[in-house]
Order: structure tokens, then C-alpha cells, then sequence
């Protein structure tokens, strides 16, 4: 994990950009941006990126019966939400007041997001490797429903793909149309500092937190996905990817290939950690083929999630995508 700098109100007003299609969050950010001592509790929070963390933690708290007027503003917790108004004051009097609990979730707990959608990004990617079966790696992997890749029903652009499913991922399709093929996974591998049973009632509870209030067919969509990832064969790994892939990646079964993919979980490795990373892959090359995919902002915070493959050749972007997988535009034909 990095060290991330000082909270500052010009850092929240930039991160308010990623606030996709959350008014609620929007007004916080400034709630937050103009007042030193909600500035002073946001700089205590240890894990990344401190806003996620912040406001997860506030709606989490909310959601298990913490009592607060504060709730009926959230449009997660109430069909008929208050006008932001009379917010404020609510607001931060809230973070003050559980500020040691808001804290300790900022140091136990990490931002992981479990948005399934972004799998009609990571498909293309995935078949884009030279192989039909393969084992899946995911890494910050958080409740493994990126694993799931192959169980979800698509409909990207014009184009239809995957089995019948109680979760369909639908998306734009922007640029070239994803060539789409069967594949077979071998086996789905999860890592992750803290890897999340999807059956757990507050994990699961956290990863709700973590959706904006108001994305209510996220939410209905995490909990779909929940349900079906937990029935499958999924080996979860606790630790640092830079010190549990290596030996992932030589344990599998001798020649088969396997497929390594991230998404958004690259913001919480130092650059010499994601170059390790690269450094693992190339180096199980020697004794399998090992195709990487990535799905991670390009370092622009006004720029959007590009997408790369590496079948050991070289770093190629393919396209680009929506953070919550909205849609999809690929250069070419990958």
C-alpha cells in the first residue's frame, strides 16, 4: 500500500470528479473541503483512497442501525431522501461523533469495490489470450466476483455472450466490437490483503457501503453477484500479491496456462510493487504461459480507466472503459 498525501481541500474537490452519478457525495466533498476539522478526521484514516473510506464508513454505519437523522438523506436507506439543505450540520456533527469508529474502519478495512460490471471490460481482455482454458487470477480481488467472468450474461453493443445468468452486465460499445469466444476457466484463484467471504452478513454489509447512496441497480447487482460467486469453486489467498503470486503461479498444475488480471487495485501498490508484479509474470513465463490483463486508471484524474494486455510480448492498450463498466471502446479488434 502507498502513502497517500495530506487530505487537503484542493485533494477533495479533485477526487469529487469520481463521485460518478452521486449528488449526496458531491455536496459531502465540499462539506468536507470547507471545514478543518472534518479535514483533520479524514487525514487519521490510514487506507486509500481517504474519501472512499470516509463515506463508506459513515453509510456503513448507517446501514447497521447506527441512529441518526442522518439517514433519512441517504437515498440507500430511505425511499423518499431529504433535499440536502439541511445536511451540514448532520454531516459532520455524525463524523465527530464516531470519529474513533470511522478511523479504526479506515485502518482495518480497505476500499473493495466489488462492481461485477467491469467484467465487459476485462471479457474482451480475457479472450484476447492466446488460450481456450486457462486458471484465473485476480488480483485485490476483494469478494472474487470478477471470477465469476464467465457466469454473468453480456450484452455489449449489438453483441450477446455467456450462459444464462442471474446477473447480466449490459454496456455501450463504443469502438471496435470484442471478439467473443468460449472459454474454460481451470480454476479461479483470489489475492487480496483481505479477502472477503461473500456469505458473511457485514462484509457483505461493507461492500454495500462502499456504492454510492444513490446507485441502487449497483446495489441490486452486487448482491445478485454475491449470491452466485459464492457457489462457486473460488480459492481465496490472503497477503500481498508480491508475495503470494509467485508461489500461486508455480503451484498450478505443470504447463497450464493461467491468466492474471487487476482492476482498480493498482492505486494501493507502490510503483515498485506493480513492476514486481510485472517482474512475476514474466518470470512464470519460463514454465507456463502467463497472460496479463489490466484495468486501471492511467494516473490523469480526469482521464478514464484504460485497458492492457500482455501476452509477454510487450504492454499493448486495447481500449479504454467506464469505471463502472457504463460502456466499453476497444481501438480494434483485439
Amino acid at each position: 500500500m502507498t502513502d497517500h498525501p495530506p487530505v487537503t481541500a484542493e485533494y477533495m474537490r479533485g477526487w469529487g470528479k469520481h463521485t460518478h452519478g452521486s449528488p449526496l457525495y458531491a455536496h459531502f466533498v465540499e462539506v468536507v473541503a470547507r471545514d478543518p476539522e472534518l479535514i483533520r478526521v479524514i487525514n487519521r484514516i490510514e487506507n486509500r483512497p481517504p474519501p472512499n473510506m470516509l463515506f463508506a464508513a459513515v453509510q456503513y454505519l448507517l446501514m447497521g442501525g447506527t441512529d441518526s437523522e442522518l439517514a433519512r438523506f441517504y437515498p440507500s436507506l430511505t425511499p423518499d431522501p431529504r433535499p440536502f439543505e439541511d445536511v451540514d450540520a448532520l454531516f459532520t456533527d455524525f463524523v465527530i461523533s464516531h470519529e474513533e469508529e470511522i478511523v479504526e474502519m479506515g485502518r482495518a478495512r480497505y476500499t473493495q469495490t466489488n462492481e461485477c460490471r467491469r467484467c465487459v471490460a476485462l471479457l474482451p481482455m480475457v479472450m484476447n489470450a492466446p488460450f481456450d482454458s486457462f486458471h484465473l487470477i485476480d488480483l485485490g480481488t476483494s469478494a472474487g466476483l470478477n471470477l465469476a467472468i464467465d457466469r454473468y450474461h453480456y450484452r455489449l453493443g449489438s453483441q450477446e455472450w455467456g450462459p444464462g445468468s442471474p446477473v447480466l452486465l449490459e454496456a455501450e460499445s463504443m469502438g471496435a466490437d470484442p471478439k467473443l469466444r468460449d472459454i474454460e476457466l481451470l480454476s479461479r484463484v483470489g489475492l487480496d490483503l483481505n479477502p472477503i467471504d461473500p456469505a458473511d452478513p457485514a462484509e457483505r454489509t461493507w461492500l454495500e457501503a462502499l456504492i454510492w447512496p444513490e446507485h441502487a441497480a449497483r446495489r441490486d447487482r452486487l448482491r445478485a453477484a454475491l449470491k452466485l460467486v459464492g457457489g462457486l469453486p473460488v480459492r481465496f489467498v490472503a497477503g500481498d500479491a508480491v508475495t503470494t503470486l509467485g508461489d500461486v503461479l508455480a503451484g498450478l498444475p505443470e504447463d497450464e496456462p493461467a491468466v492474471v488480471m487487476n482492476s482498480f487495485s493498482f492505486a494501493q501498490f507502490t510503483e515498485e510493487q506493480r513492476q514486481r508484479v510485472e517482474e512475476i509474470a514474466a518470470e512464470a513465463r519460463s514454465f507456463r504461459p502467463v497472460h496479463r490483463v489490466s484495468m486501471e486508471f492511467p494516473g490523469k484524474a480526469d482521464d478514464w480507466p484504460r485497458l492492457i494486455t500482455d501476452d509477454g510480448s510487450g504492454r499493448r492498450e486495447i481500449g479504454k472503459a467506464h469505471p463502472h463498466g457504463e460502456w466499453i471502446e476497444l481501438y480494434a479488434r483485439p
